[in-house]
Parts: C-alpha cells; sequence; structure tokens
C-alpha cells in the first residue's frame, strides 16, 4: 500500500499530490510569480477579513477593525517574502494554500 504523501524530487515527502508537486517543480518562475503576487495579495486580504473574528475589540470597540487595516503591508509582506525566498516552492505551496483556505474558512463560517 502506498502512503498518500509522495516524496519530491529531493527525497523530502510532499503534502501535495505526486501530479501537482511535478506541476509546481516543472515551472518554478511560474509559481513563484503566482505564490508572490495574486497568492501574497490574497492571503493577506483573507487574513485580515478574519482578523476582527479572533482580535478583542479593546476598550473604544475599534481595535479589531483599525487593527487589520493598519497591519496589511506587514499581512502582505510575510507571504510576499516567503514565496520569494523559499527553498521548496511545492512546500511554500502547501503553507499559502493552507492559509488562504483556513482564513476563508473563518470568514465563511462566521457569515453563516
Amino acid at each position: 500500500m502506498q502512503s498518500s504523501l509522495e516524496t519530491n524530487r529531493t527525497g523530502r515527502r510532499s503534502v501535495l499530490p505526486r501530479d501537482a508537486a511535478r506541476w509546481i517543480e516543472a515551472r518554478p518562475a511560474l509559481v513563484r510569480w503566482l505564490l508572490a503576487g495574486p497568492g501574497a495579495i490574497l492571503a493577506a486580504l483573507a487574513t485580515m477579513a478574519a482578523m476582527p473574528l479572533w482580535m478583542p475589540a479593546g476598550a473604544a470597540g475599534v481595535n479589531d477593525i483599525a487593527l487589520p487595516i493598519l497591519l496589511m503591508p506587514l499581512l502582505w509582506a510575510v507571504p510576499f517574502f516567503h514565496a520569494v525566498l523559499a527553498p521548496n516552492l511545492v512546500r511554500a505551496s502547501a503553507i499559502l494554500s493552507a492559509v488562504i483556505l483556513v482564513q476563508v474558512a473563518a470568514v465563511l463560517v462566521s457569515l453563516a
């Protein structure tokens, strides 16, 4: 029986299916561009939208709204530099996808 985790060309286990990992490794410039551009913006916006759910309101009741707006450059810079500097693009893709999915799921659950 084969494990659900496949090994990539460096011998490490990958959390993505074999075909997705091959596609990412075959097109590193495109994947890095997609992760650093639209992926970083989407992760920052999703985190910004989810922050009022887990951030306390503060004494005036506006900290949960104002801080995500003020922290937007930092929320964008972290996934951007991770995507640009990560040596393992498969892992970077999995991490950024997980961050986006968790934050979007939190917003959708709160809206339901």
